[in-house]
């Protein structure tokens, strides 16, 4: 497919009560939010993992007819995971004046080449996945539900201390020569099928170091490219097992009737992302019911949300207050594996 990107339209198309929103004919007004993330190339599968878990709490409101009375409907537009493709897909989406908010984009390059696109449309952003630290989110309509990648590997470094790995070596892609003779762990921060090629290469040359993983490292792609060379893989997550949180039992039978397949970390992640952005757009809605883009990011800052993955509310730059951390080790080739902590 190259380069060319598409557009495709997902309609949660559910009957809503009349709540006083703006109709046409009798029927609901409508409006739109976006959702961009890789849908086709190599990280397709972690796109549609956050797909159906944005459609389900785009489901679960539009039934309630909990968002001013307004039907909302998901335009989600394909990235390829790559900077230019998230810069032109977010231009298209800023396109259509119905757009009042946005969840995106899955990795700190997309995001962080996309984000001026936004701003200067006024349009409000909630990140729905672990990015650099240095990507600016500040000083309003910018919001990220998952603790930044110097969070995530703060909390992982604690862990391998804890473990009693005090001499921790980063990996690179070119070659095992930089591990030295008082190495404990290897330190791998890549994405997931660059981390499962670099697991499997590690175990054919006999080295059987633990391994601790920052979050790309940490996906369900490595166990599928590592498979039997990713046991024991410590990784950290900004998200849980959908599966090992009690609350989350009905998302878990929800989301596997949606989407046919179980959900995992970055399908509770986008389902609370979207329940944040939904709020912020009720909480906009003048007495005129008309969503406003200016007014939507505004009120992004001031949600404060129970989500899945816990409290959610942000600092004055748009940061995940206290934002929660887990960690996993593969243990019998399942992903994400058992829970180490909390």
């Amino acid at each position: 497919m190259g380069k060319y990107f598409f557009i495709f339209i997902i309609i949660a198309a559910l009957s809503l009560p009349a709540c006083g929103g703006m109709k046409t004919g009798g029927a609901p007004a409508t409006l739109k939010i976006g959702l961009v993330a890789p849908f086709e190339g190599l990280h397709r599968p972690l796109g549609y993992e956050a797909l159906y878990g944005v459609k389900l709490a785009l489901q679960e409101r539009n039934l309630a007819g909990d968002v001013g009375g307004y039907q909302v409907e998901l335009v989600a537009l394909n990235d390829f995971d790559d900077s230019l493709e998230a810069e032109a897909q977010a231009r298209a989406l800023i396109a259509d004046p119905d757009v009042v908010g946005v969840i995106g984009h899955l990795s700190s390059a997309t995001t962080q080449a996309a984000l001026p696109v936004y701003r200067k449309a006024g349009l409000a952003v909630v990140i729905p996945w672990s990015v650099a630290a240095e990507v600016d989110l500040g000083p309003s309509g910018v919001v990220s539900v998952a603790a930044n990648l110097a969070e995530t590997e703060a909390q992982l470094k604690t862990m391998g201390q804890a473990l009693g790995f005090e001499q921790i070596t980063p990996l690179t892609n070119s070659g095992f020569d930089s591990i030295s003779a008082g190495t404990q762990a290897l330190w791998l921060d890549t994405e997931g099928v660059t981390a499962g090629e670099m697991l499997v290469s590690l175990r054919q040359a006999g080295i059987t170091l633990p391994v601790l993983g920052q979050v790309e490292a940490g996906s369900p792609q490595t166990l599928q490219v590592a498979q039997e060379a990713a046991a024991g893989f410590i990784f950290v997550s900004p998200s849980p097992d959908p599966r090992q949180v009690n609350e989350a039992a009905s998302f878990v039978a929800a989301y596997q009737a949606l989407a046919g397949f179980p959900p995992g970390p970055r399908a509770l992640l986008a389902y609370d992302a979207t329940q944040v952005l939904l709020e912020a757009i009720k909480q906009s809605i003048s007495d005129k019911h008309i969503p406003v883009r200016a007014k939507v990011a505004a009120a992004l800052a001031m949600v404060h949300h129970q989500g899945l993955s816990g409290s959610i509310a942000f600092d004055r730059l748009g940061r995940r207050v206290a934002a929660p951390v887990w960690i996993y080790q593969i243990t019998d080739k399942t992903y994400p594996g058992a829970l180490v902590t909390p």
